[in-house]
């Protein structure tokens, strides 16, 4: 029995724990910004671009100086044989050599048992095209990875924007309800007391609790929408499932002016797709120029120096002083590429070809943004339309209700005629919710056309 109190008081402390976890408090920039930090997406491009910084660090150092050393110690257990003519075996015969005689194997003359070498190659690479090319493209390739990641962090701000703007519809919402069943419950408790002095009868008191019932089941239901607009606004920060957050700010601080009639014409430059495809023709135009110089030649510096030694027995290999002898080397390696089967023709001509469907990619993503920002324009005008008259209509329903609640209470009304009109209000205030969702949408979707997004 005492463990089980014991395990029921921590379970209790875990549970206390659990709730008592502080709520981090964030406005639409700060989920944003944290986005930035923790989604995987961003994560990742950060890694990418570490890895194009080491690359043009790798590609820099092939043009510094190369060196290298190496030592070797080698027993000749079977030494091998040098053939020597016949007559440099009869020389003392004094016979003249006979050309025509047969080699005669020889060992242990020209070769030690023991064989040592230590020494140290450098080189240095005084011209090489593709070098330099390569140090350019590396650079492109590094700029790409910084584009690629602008690129994703509009996608971010977008998915975070919109998000964020579903939580405080659904709160403004939740809000909206809370106001009309604190107003139905007042009326509810005017018209019961009308119906204990005789004046209302037991069937309208019903009426409006049913539909009292009804708005707090809708509000049940925001309640849950809310949770879940939470859950995808940490989603697409990138935030554990387990951390609270409170956004703050209104609906009231976007404000969604009314965009000019003349079109809307987008700068590519602005977008970061169009950017991320300028760098990517850029880096194919270097390596079509990479190929085209591996037809120029090479010149490296090359020297080498060591020490050398052999020996007929193994104690002699450590008389460093007298059996060590140095060597060394200096001089210019020249590479001259001459026929590869015309292999650097067609690699050559496949680049421009790849070329082109680039540049064909990047007409098709002009007319693409052009189409994007015509209709997206044309989207928000819509939804702002569609948002005054439903901003409109919701007001005059709440006139609507309130004058059926006036005249109940004159008793020229009935409590039907109230239920219709709180039925007809709150459908006014759903379909103004929705339009207002679309409309911040539409606005989010105009801005990212535009390339305003994530600037």
């Amino acid at each position: 029995m005492k463990q089980l109190f014991l395990s029921l008081g921590f379970l209790s402390l875990l549970w206390q724990s659990a709730f008592a976890q502080e709520k981090r408090t964030m406005t639409l920039e700060q989920c944003i910004e944290y986005a930035y930090q923790n989604t995987a997406l961003m994560q990742k491009s950060v890694l990418d671009e570490q890895i194009a910084e080491a690359r043009v660090k790798e590609t820099i150092g092939i043009g510094l100086p190369q060196i290298n050393g190496s030592a070797q110690l080698l027993y000749n257990f079977e030494l091998r044989p040098a053939f020597l003519p016949a007559f440099f075996l009869s020389q003392g015969s004094g016979s003249p050599p006979d050309p025509d005689a047969e080699f005669v194997p020889v060992r242990g003359i020209f070769a030690p048992r023991y064989q040592g070498d230590a020494g140290i190659t450098v080189s240095q690479l005084i011209f090489n095209g593709s070098y330099f090319v390569g140090l350019q493209a590396s650079k492109t390739y590094k700029e790409l990875t910084k584009k690629t990641t602008a690129s994703n962090k509009v996608t971010i701000a977008e998915n975070v924007t919109k998000a964020y703007f579903s939580l405080l519809v659904a709160k403004e919402r939740a809000k909206l309800i809370d106001a009309n069943i604190a107003r139905l419950d007042s009326l509810i408790k005017d018209v019961k007391a009308l119906n204990k002095q005789g004046f209302a009868e037991n069937i309208e008191v019903t009426r409006l609790e049913v539909t009292a019932n009804n708005l707090r089941a809708e509000k049940m239901k925001v309640e849950r929408l809310i949770e879940l607009s939470q859950e995808l606004l940490k989603f697409q920060m990138g935030m554990p499932v387990q951390e609270k957050i409170e956004v703050t700010g209104s609906l009231r601080d976007y404000q969604l002016e009314q965009i000019p009639d003349g079109e809307v014409r987008a700068d590519y430059k602005n977008r970061a797709e169009y950017q991320v495809l300028e760098t990517a023709i850029a880096l194919t135009k270097l390596d079509l120029k990479n190929k085209q110089v591996g037809a120029y030649p090479s010149l490296v510096a090359i020297g080498q120096m060591g020490y050398a030694t052999g020996a007929r027995y193994f104690s002699n290999i450590g008389d460093f002083s007298n059996r060590w002898l140095g060597y060394g080397t200096v001089g210019l390696q020249l590479n001259l590429p001459i026929f590869n089967g015309m292999q650097r023709k067609y690699k050559v001509e496949q680049n421009r070809i790849e070329i082109l469907k680039l540049e064909q990619d990047k007409r098709n993503l002009e007319k693409a943004i052009d189409f994007q920002a015509t209709q997206a324009q044309i989207t928000l005008k819509n939804a702002l339309t569609t948002l005054e008259a439903q901003k409109r209509n919701m007001e005059l329903a709440k006139e609507v209700l309130r004058v059926s609640q006036i005249k109940y209470k004159q008793g020229v009304g009935s409590s039907v005629e109230i239920i219709n009109a709180e039925t007809a209000y709150k459908e006014a205030e759903t379909n103004y919710f929705a339009a207002l969702y679309d409309a911040l949408i539409a606005k989010v979707d105009l801005d990212k056309a535009l390339g305003k997004l994530g600037k």
